[in-house]
């Protein structure tokens, strides 16, 4: 392998490492949101609730989407109907 594959090899792990950082800091941020507006337990949020919060965070509407996907993936918050998740 020459040093420009080896080199290209290097970049492509770091981005992955990246965007893997990246979906835990944003799954982070969307729980702390959730925390935050959940009140009592169980409490249904509304996600475009959500949407606005981490918006001033920062964040996107498609990363918030795709994050709180991610977070029912991985049983961390439900959709107990359409428009409003709940934390586990």
């Amino acid at each position: 392998m020459d040093d420009f594959d080896r080199l290209m090899e290097i970049q492509r792990s770091m981005a992955s490492r990246i965007r893997l950082e990246s979906e835990v800091d944003n799954k982070i941020k969307i729980l702390d949101i959730l925390n935050s507006l959940s009140g009592p337990k169980g409490k249904k949020i509304q996600v475009e609730e959500v949407i606005i919060e981490a918006g001033i965070q920062g964040l996107s509407e498609a990363e918030v989407i795709a994050t709180i996907d991610s977070l029912k993936r991985d049983r961390l918050v439900r959709e107990p109907e359409i428009g409003f998740i709940q934390l586990i």
